[in-house]
């Protein structure tokens, strides 16, 4: 395989996130999603997003591997300083360091659009999700016990946050938008 690109998806990528993404939905519990969205449904996800926070695809010779992206982490006025952060790789990307490049990279646009922390909620028991977060600085700040219902089963969340910058006193705005 050649180099891996980091880039901002564009909506010629839904087909690849949608197949990304949709094992995670059929086969795990890393999503509590119950059925696979369609590409006309990712399609409208990535716009609300990308109007605001960074979306993010890395591929290797031109196939997408992965996505990440950044969302609201409450849509309350007061929380703005603050992501949800997302992160799903193919299953033949992961263990080569891709994921660790593509958030590096997600949360470098972060920082630079002035943002104070992310967050990134994860279902568990998930050891590679857990381990790729605390790699990267993220520390478990709480829990949700058993709140997704899942092939017959109560999984919990855990709650992971990473500080991006110290707090400034006052906040400088957060820069939103593409």
């Amino acid at each position: 395989m050649g180099d891996a690109l980091i880039r901002a998806a564009t909506p010629a990528d839904i087909p690849a996130i949608a197949a990304v993404y949709a094992p995670y939905v059929r086969d795990t519990v890393i999503s509590f999603e119950l059925e696979p969205p369609s590409e006309a449904e990712m399609a409208r996800r990535m716009a609300g997003i990308a109007a605001r926070y960074p979306y993010l695809v890395i591929e290797e010779d031109g196939v997408v591997q992965g996505y990440a992206y950044a969302g609201a982490f409450n849509d309350r006025a007061a929380y703005r300083w603050v992501t949800e952060t997302t992160i799903y790789l193919a299953a033949s990307a992961k263990g080569r360091g891709l994921g660790r490049r593509l958030y590096t990279a997600l949360l470098d646009d972060l920082r630079a659009r002035g943002f104070n922390a992310a967050t990134g909620k994860i279902s568990l028991p998930n050891p590679e999700s857990v381990g790729l977060h605390e790699k990267l600085g993220f520390t478990l700040v709480g829990a949700h016990h058993k709140v997704g219902w899942k092939f017959d089963a109560w999984w919990d969340m855990g709650v992971f946050q990473l500080d991006l910058a110290p707090r400034e006193m006052p906040p400088m705005e957060p820069r939103f938008g593409p």
